[in-house]
């Protein structure tokens, strides 16, 4: 049976499972010659598998890395999403929010995505063939917060899998003066209640980020939740916001988080510089 046939009919199988594995010797050359990717990780079980994921994370990150702006500068980045609708231009961590505004409303046509399913409060941002979540991480901070367990975890079992797409660079910090923060505050009408109940409790004011500079696009996945429970086990992964409550009393749901940025290389299915 010709090569083409035997890839197409893996690539199907591929897309009802999610992966598919192998552990044939030699193989992944063959599937290399036909223009696909055999990927191998150091997670068990995983082995070598026909990672179709791959190639659409490839698809994404390299549209990111040609649409997303060399410096993105905070105050641009907010009035843009206050003018184009968003709801969440008031967030102090306005970096991350922003990445997923401008995917979804400036690429979202270009990739063929449509906006991820929702499981309780929590809606994944894109999905194309596989759901995913855009996550921005400033390198200088170690962990990354992901989504909520339960809806990464229901997610992974009725969609067969969830990836992250991770946008990572360099940031700037408001001057000694807070004159980011004052902007940011003028322009929400004056401080926020959070920010009131802050000040009563004098606790100090997280200091704002006033640019970000992309230097990679890392793609993450994982095809079972046990992926993540042994990630937890080997101390990758925590869990946060376990326990807490909001300031109105109402609890936090609880989150996954990568303890560190360094440690998702055997979870990484591709990655892309901007260098």
């Amino acid at each position: 049976m010709p090569w083409v046939i035997i890839t197409t009919i893996l690539f199907q199988q591929a897309r009802k499972s999610s992966c598919l594995r192998f552990d044939v010797k030699g193989l992944d050359q063959k599937f290399e010659k036909s223009g696909l990717t055999i990927h191998k990780t150091n997670l068990p079980g995983r082995g070598f598998m026909l990672n179709v994921q791959q190639g659409e994370f490839d698809l994404i990150s390299e549209e990111i890395r040609k649409a997303i702006p060399n410096v993105v500068d905070g105050k641009k980045a907010i009035l843009d999403m206050k003018s184009e609708g968003s709801t969440n231009w008031r967030q102090m961590e306005w970096i991350g929010f922003w990445f997923e505004h401008f995917v979804q409303s400036q690429l979202k046509h270009t990739i063929s995505a449509t906006t991820g399913p929702t499981y309780g409060s929590t809606t994944f941002d894109i999905k194309r063939n596989f759901v995913w979540d855009l996550k921005s991480h400033p390198i200088n901070i170690n962990s990354l917060i992901l989504n909520d367990v339960n809806a990464i975890e229901s997610c992974i079992k009725d969609q067969g899998g969830l990836g992250f797409v991770i946008l990572s660079g360099n940031v700037d910090y408001d001057d000694e003066q807070m004159s980011f923060k004052k902007w940011h505050d003028q322009l929400k009408g004056g401080m926020s209640d959070y920010e009131k109940e802050r000040v009563e409790r004098k606790a100090p004011s997280r200091r704002r980020k006033t640019k970000f500079m992309p230097t990679k696009v890392d793609g993450i996945w994982f095809d079972s939740f046990s992926e993540i429970e042994l990630a937890l086990s080997r101390g990758h992964m925590a869990y946060f916001q376990k326990g807490m409550r909001n300031s109105n009393g109402k609890p936090r749901p609880e989150k996954i988080m990568i303890k560190n940025a360094s440690l998702i290389e055997d979870y990484l299915i591709g990655s892309k510089s901007f260098i």
